[in-house]
Formats: structure tokens, C-alpha cells, sequence
């Protein structure tokens, strides 16, 4: 008799650690994701999402589905399996079919203007601090005048033969073969109110080149970004990616400020006006479309 209650003692021993190391381990995981779940905000991660991808639709005489940047395909990768974590999904459309009312949810925006048509439409209505060229390839602050572009090493002749993945050439008129390999990439994340809907979320990943959108769709996932996210509500993000052989090697942050408040009645007089930069850590997390602090109610080009 005292066998069968000494075996049934650790039976129920063993269930209870089993048990609780699920429960500790559920909870580490929630621990870790909520600064994550802090970016995304209850709006997003409960409600009807659709991620807009854009397509070269130059290049529709070799392909007449469409091509998507391998940037962007790495981007969507890498959501699906971040929202997915978080007991979330979104539904993927192309940006230049949008049915009705598919704007009025909330929004995941890859790329800039030359693949998505919906991101110059947002950025006019945001109020955003960055301008876009798509001609030269470039973002430009609008507050400091400063321009970034993607950087490039150079090589020439035929070393470029055993020069590695990320490397293209091109003759000259010489007949000299000119290669070149992307070093970094610049990009763009910027998260607020969906302008076409308040009530719901908008986020924009989109880089100068596939490598930004790609780093972009990571940077949440980045444990310092998360802490310099922390309190800022909504805001935009520009950074520099370093790339070496098709792959991403650091993601550094430039400038990470408040997006402006929301534009006036046209009956105010008062404009909406930009915040500085921000270098502190404010001390509690803010959600986007939760509750921001009133002042904050503030693939190639194009990916």
C-alpha cells in the first residue's frame, strides 16, 4: 500500500513540474513578445489586417504576373512569422488592386512609390517628415535637408566573375565591365493612425532598395529598438542597413522621432507642428491607436 502512494506521490509530483514548466515557459514567451505586442497594438493584432505589396509593373512584358523584390518576399517572410507568434495574421493584397473598403482596416504598407502606389498617397496624408525621390533613388528629411541613398562598392574587369552574390556588371561604351555590390541600404519605418480610417493602425516598411523593406519588417524584433520605441505612440523611423552578399549584417537607427499631430480643422488657425528627435527612453510603452499621448495623436526605390 505504501508503494501505490509513494508512486502516486510522484506521479502527481511529475504532472505539477510538467505543468508548471509549460506555464513558466508560456509565460517567458509572453515576457519576451510584449514589447512586440506594445509596437503592433491590440488594433492590429485583433483586428482585420491587409499587407499591400507592390509589383514592377514595368517589367510585366517578361512576367504578366508580376515581379516582387526578393526584399519584399523576405519581408513577408518575416511578418508572417512575427505576427503569427503573436496569435495574429493579415491577409496580402497588391497595391494596385485594392477593392473597396480594404483601405479602411488596418494597414501594413512594403515598399515606397515606384512598386506601391498607396504610400505616396499615405505620406501626403501623414503628415510624414521624409520625401521620396524615386528618380534619384534617395529619402530626404524635409527638417535637416539631409539625403540618403543606397552606398556602393566598385570593382572592375574580371575579379567581378569571382566577386559573390549581390554583385551586378555593366559595359561601358569602352568595353570595360564595371561591377558593382550594394554595401548599405537606407529605409523607412513608420508606424501611426491609417489615414483613410483613424480608428485603425498603419505601418509602412519600405526601403530605398529590397534590403531596407526587409530590415525594416526586423526591426521590431530588435530588443534596443523596443526600448527606444518605448512611450513615443506614433512615429517614423529612418536607418541605415549594412548588406554584404545578399545578406543583412546591422541595422542602425538615424533618426527615430514622433510623427506630427494630426493636421488641424481647416476653422484652426493653429498648424500641426514637428518634434525634435528623440534620444530618451520615457518610462511606459504606448500602443499604437491605444491611448498615444495627445501631442502624438502624432524594393528598390520603392521597396
Amino acid at each position: 500500500m505504501d508503494s501505490f502512494q509513494d508512486l502516486l506521490i510522484n506521479i502527481v509530483a511529475a504532472v505539477i513540474v510538467f505543468v508548471a514548466g509549460v506555464c513558466a515557459r508560456g509565460l517567458l514567451g509572453y515576457i519576451r513578445s510584449w514589447r512586440g505586442r506594445a509596437f503592433w497594438g491590440r488594433k492590429m493584432l485583433r483586428g482585420r489586417t491587409y499587407l499591400f505589396i507592390g509589383t514592377f509593373s514595368r517589367l510585366n512584358h517578361l512576367e504578366p504576373s508580376g515581379f516582387v523584390g526578393a526584399g519584399d518576399s523576405h519581408a513577408v517572410h518575416e511578418l508572417a512569422t512575427t505576427l503569427g507568434r503573436l496569435g495574429s495574421s493579415f491577409k496580402i493584397v497588391y497595391a494596385s488592386h485594392v477593392s473597396d473598403g480594404q483601405q479602411l482596416e488596418n494597414l501594413i504598407l512594403l515598399g515606397l512609390d515606384e512598386v506601391n502606389s498607396l504610400t505616396s498617397r499615405v505620406f501626403e496624408r501623414i503628415g510624414s517628415g521624409f520625401r521620396v525621390d524615386v528618380d534619384a533613388m534617395t529619402i530626404v528629411d524635409r527638417d535637416t535637408g539631409e539625403t540618403y541613398g543606397a552606398e556602393w562598392d566598385g570593382m572592375q574587369g574580371s575579379a567581378l566573375a569571382d566577386a559573390g552574390p549581390g554583385w551586378s556588371g555593366l559595359v561601358d561604351p569602352n568595353g570595360v565591365v564595371d561591377g558593382r555590390g550594394l554595401r548599405a541600404d537606407y529605409g523607412l519605418l513608420i508606424r501611426g493612425q491609417n489615414p483613410f480610417a483613424p480608428d485603425r493602425t498603419l505601418v509602412v516598411m519600405a526601403g530605398v532598395y529590397g534590403y531596407g523593406t526587409w530590415a525594416a519588417a526586423r526591426l521590431p524584433l530588435d530588443p534596443d529598438f523596443q526600448k527606444r520605441c518605448v512611450g513615443l505612440g506614433n512615429f517614423e523611423c529612418l536607418f541605415r542597413v549594412e548588406v554584404h552578399q545578399d545578406q543583412i549584417l546591422a541595422t542602425s537607427i538615424v533618426s527615430l522621432r514622433p510623427l506630427p499631430a494630426p493636421p488641424a480643422p481647416l476653422s484652426s488657425p493653429v498648424p500641426a507642428q514637428r518634434r525634435p528627435d528623440v534620444h530618451s527612453e520615457p518610462p511606459a510603452p504606448c500602443a499604437p491607436g491605444d491611448s498615444p499621448p495627445a501631442a502624438m495623436a502624432d524594393d528598390q526605390a520603392g521597396h
